[in-house]
């Protein structure tokens, strides 16, 4: 069994209170997921999976089955996992037929270490229908469109195309959910893992792809490479052209490693974000991110969040502890959504593997003693 720490989010948007149980559940199930990955000897990359596997397939989320719907009422999903050991990165975007987009991310992923003949270079990114001619032949789980449509989707659906008859095209975002889930791990090695899944903005036009498809915007994982340098993990919600804009993910982890991750991660809100040259025509900027830092040298950890929506779902827990931990975060009461944002975090520990003695010291030592 491998010790680890696992944190998820159900999205940054707006939570309503009657199903505050229903998203706090949810959460709790993904974390146990993502548990039970490492107790049977799977590393942070398969937790991550394992852990929006659970998320996609609740009709909640708008990610995987019951995603918002685009302009002509399909579900059309984006997903991304990053191995912070090895670096690689896979994503698939725009998917409409595969139950689990995150699988398909995954394989992806585990696929950019393998050669392929005549010098090809094996696809990181797939979209539409070649992503799910690739994921056929990896032979995930293909489903008919419709079956990826839940009820209380097409509901939204219809409430947005006649909102749509009395408002801009532009006001769609203010009523558009943008429940986008994620997950990172980290095992006890310092070995970090991020992943993301999507389903888009209410409406948006077929072929779209956003944040949690795209490099740096939607995960981050780098794993300590030295022992002594901490490994650092991130994943965003919120509006992906925002988030791609500022690749949100990036820079949300990295700016953990200043001297107090609260402090750096609210400086990349505030000045990476809100106040972005490259979000100089949006007013109301929406994104919300999940970001662990662990120590490898002691096993200490923070886990932190940040975001400028109204709310955002987060759950949490260790290996060694039986049950996890779920919150609502709210914006403080008067403060303008998309133009503020809130940071807070907890810390957390695990246990270090202990470290093994190597047979070429004993060896030594035993010719040593003898040659006295």
């Amino acid at each position: 069994m491998m010790n680890g720490f696992i944190a998820v989010h159900c999205g940054a948007g707006y939570h309503s209170d009657s199903l505050r149980k229903d998203y706090k559940k949810m959460c709790q199930s993904a974390c146990l997921k993502a548990a039970e990955a490492l107790s049977q000897g799977g590393n942070a990359v398969d937790a991550v999976e394992k852990a929006i596997i659970e998320l996609e397939n609740s009709p909640l989320t708008n990610a995987g089955y019951g995603s918002n719907l685009s302009w002509e009422g399909l579900v059309e999903c984006d997903a991304s996992i990053m191995n912070g050991q090895t670096l690689h990165f896979g994503a698939c975007g725009a998917v409409s037929n595969v139950w689990n987009p995150i699988t398909l991310a995954k394989q992806l992923c585990i696929k950019q270490c393998e050669s392929l003949s005549l010098g090809r270079v094996p696809p990181c990114i797939l979209t539409g229908n070649g992503a799910k001619t690739w994921a056929e032949r990896m032979g995930l789980q293909i489903v008919e469109e419709q079956k990826m449509i839940s009820s209380r989707a097409f509901r939204n659906f219809k409430h947005c195309k006649r909102k749509l008859k009395r408002y801009s095209v532009q006001n769609a975002l203010k009523f558009s959910p943008l429940d986008t889930v994620g997950a990172i791990c980290v095992d006890a090695n310092g070995v970090v893992a991020s992943g993301a899944s999507s389903g888009g903005v209410s409406l948006k036009h077929e072929g779209r792809v956003g944040q949690a498809a795209s490099f740096g915007s939607g995960v981050w994982a780098v794993m300590s490479r030295d022992g002594i340098q901490p490994s650092i993990a991130s994943c965003t919600s919120g509006c992906g052209e925002h988030l791609i804009r500022t690749q949100l993910a990036k820079n949300s982890a990295e700016s953990l490693l200043e001297s107090s991750p609260v402090i750096g991660l609210d400086k990349c809100l505030k000045e990476k974000f809100l106040e972005s040259p490259f979000l100089w025509d949006i007013p109301e900027r929406l994104s919300g991110t999940l970001a662990l830092i662990f120590n490898p040298q002691n096993g200490d950890g923070e886990l932190l969040w940040g975001h400028t929506t109204k709310t955002m779902c987060i759950g949490y827990m260790s290996t060694e502890t039986a049950k996890p931990k779920c919150i609502i975060s709210y914006l403080p009461p008067k403060v303008d959504t998309g133009r503020k944002a809130v940071v807070s975090g907890v810390p957390f520990k695990i246990s270090l593997p202990p470290v093994p003695v190597l047979q070429w010291e004993i060896k030594t030592e035993q010719n040593l003693n003898g040659s006295l």
